[in-house]
């Protein structure tokens, strides 16, 4: 004990982070749980009988439901099931509920594979991972997949009005017939079968499918109900219908967005452009030599201005914010109408987490959904241009015309990987990276700002600042800043508990095994007259084991 103690206070130099103030979308709320996979090596799965038997082949079906009635169900599996010979008609389990009779489907049985496999939703003897699959069905490219499906548009589904009803469903080979079902199909059937799927199933149909998903808690507007009995066993078919086999997807209703008193929010120390939209009533043309008066923060510029009769001109300036955090104003004066915008003007710092030590554990410790900070990767602004048009000798006029600028932010490269010095993590066969719990990760970004013909480099900054946030921290209590380390990359701040001074963050010792470590990157402060550009990425590694176990102590007796 004495030497891992002193080993895990040379492992556990932790980070210097604080919170960034940048609104996170929940995408969904998962309410889902679930139990314990058969520790029976397989009995009660077919035992070997070429008539009976189950090759992990797994799946889920997802009904989308709309102020609790159904709009759509679909089954989704980890692979092809076009070999299934016997299903059901697609029902879900509030219809069992209301009174539905199971009913063999007459059309062939049709699954959809995914690009993006879904983790284990049925396990075997290791069971499932729970927090891996409450994350899959909550992310947005999931829920966008869904939309996708049924032709409901994004923003709906997620509005607050649907509903995600998730069903296990595992396809297994009974008495030489394959089959697809949901954990109350199966239940539903072993009564018709008078308990023969049970005989010869019962650690699948119900253990392992029925106890792969059920609620956290209770939904009131489905009337469904928790399931407070054991997590492992075999379930009885009344139980297996009424309580397992569930899980629900909810959205939060948007809230009405409340008008900012700010017309921007700047970080101190910042290169900024800001924009002033300045409109006449009358034509303002090249004759007029007009000007308008930019004013910001001690900072005063003349600019030449042009403008249609009843249209609006873009005038901008860029900026350098203060140092300290302020709230000010900046004008737009001289010709056309004046504009007040009000600016505020924030501090973004770093807040250290406490010194991560041997003792720290974390036993109610579970994945938050990987936040998204948002993307805004491409900007445009226009400018209005005169032109003198000569009709006769005697008459001609100034013709207006409009000229549209963009900037964009590509993520040229985001890289997540172990420090250097953890020298026993690997690559798997499908590419992930595994390390051991206790090393450092290290992240290198590579963001680039880009604009068309026609706009100034001056016009439009670059990235000046980038978040990352830990899976360990639910992505909300503490941060790291990134700074940029050369031309284009950006990486950890140095760590001031690293005894080496390296860019790195500490992965807590107590993180659970078989679980992903994603880390999402949010950069941004890339000003353009049009805006601001930013962007949001993540990548994952894969925990097993901990460091402890690459470290011993060897002594020598004399």
């Amino acid at each position: 004990m004495k030497k891992k103690r002193i080993l895990a206070s040379l492992l556990a130099t932790v980070m210097a982070l604080s919170l960034l103030t940048v609104p996170v979308l929940a995408v969904g709320d998962g309410n889902i749980d679930g139990g314990n996979g058969s520790g029976d090596g397989g009995g009660g799965m077919g035992e070997g009988s070429k008539q009976n038997y189950w090759n992990n082949e797994d799946g889920c079906r997802i009904t989308v439901l709309k102020d609790g009635q159904k709009v759509y169900s679909m089954d989704w599996s980890n692979q092809p099931e076009s070999s299934v010979e016997t299903s059901f008609v697609k029902r879900n389990k509030l219809d069992y509920l209301h009174g539905s009779s199971l009913e063999r489907a007459s059309v062939a049985y049709k699954s959809t594979v995914l690009s993006r496999k879904m983790p284990t939703i049925v396990g075997g003897a290791g069971g499932n991972n729970i927090d891996a699959i409450k994350r899959y069905f909550t992310e947005e490219n999931c829920i966008r997949s869904i939309a996708g499906g049924i032709g409901v548009p994004y923003d709906d589904l997620i509005s607050g009005q649907y509903k995600l009803l998730l069903e296990p469903i595992a396809y297994f080979v009974f008495k030489g017939t394959k089959y697809a079902m949901t954990a109350t199909e199966a239940a539903e059937y072993d009564v018709l079968a008078k308990g023969q799927l049970r005989a010869w199933m019962k650690s699948l149909t119900h253990q392992n499918l029925p106890l792969s998903m059920f609620l956290e808690k209770a939904d009131t507007e489905l009337h469904l109900e928790k399931w407070t009995g054991a997590k492992s066993g075999k379930q009885t078919n009344a139980d297996i219908i009424h309580y397992l086999g569930m899980g629900i997807v909810t959205f939060k209703a948007t809230p009405p967005v409340t008008p900012s008193e700010y017309d921007y929010e700047f970080r101190t120390d910042t290169d900024v452009i800001v924009s002033f939209p300045v409109s006449s009533s009358t034509e303002i043309n090249p004759d007029d030599d007009a000007y308008v008066i930019l004013s910001i923060g001690g900072q005063t510029s003349r600019k030449s201005f042009i403008c249609p009769a009843g249209g609006t001109q873009l005038i901008w300036i860029r900026w350098h914010t203060p140092s300290e955090p302020q709230q000010l104003t900046a004008t737009a004066t001289g010709a056309g109408n004046p504009v007040t915008l009000n600016i505020n003007v924030v501090k973004l710092e770093e807040k250290t987490p406490p010194d991560p030590t041997y003792y720290d554990r974390n036993d109610d410790f579970k994945l938050s959904p990987v936040p998204d900070y948002g993307n805004n990767t491409s900007t445009t602004w226009s400018e209005w241009y005169a032109r003198w048009i000569q009709v006769t000798a005697t008459y001609g006029y100034w013709y207006f015309y409009y000229v549209t600028y963009q900037a964009s932010l590509v993520i040229h490269d985001y890289e997540l990987t172990p420090d250097e010095r953890c020298k026993t993590a690997y690559r798997m066969g499908n590419g992930q990276t595994t390390m051991k719990s206790g090393y450092a990760v290290e992240v290198s970004v590579e963001p680039l700002v880009q604009h068309g013909s026609g706009v100034a480099d001056y016009d439009v900054t670059p990235i000046q600042n980038a978040v990352a946030t830990f899976p360990e921290f639910g992505y909300q209590e503490y941060n790291r800043l990134l700074e940029k380390v050369d031309v284009r990359n950006w990486s950890f701040k140095r760590n001031p508990f690293s005894y080496y001074g390296n860019r790195i963050h500490y992965t807590p010792l107590w993180y659970p095994d078989d679980m992903e470590y994603t880390v999402p990157v949010y950069v941004f402060d890339s000003w353009t007259p049009g805006g601001q550009l930013y962007a949001s990425v993540s990548k994952s590694l894969y925990i097993f084991d901990d460091a402890l176990n690459d470290w011993y102590i060897h002594i020598v007796d004399d």
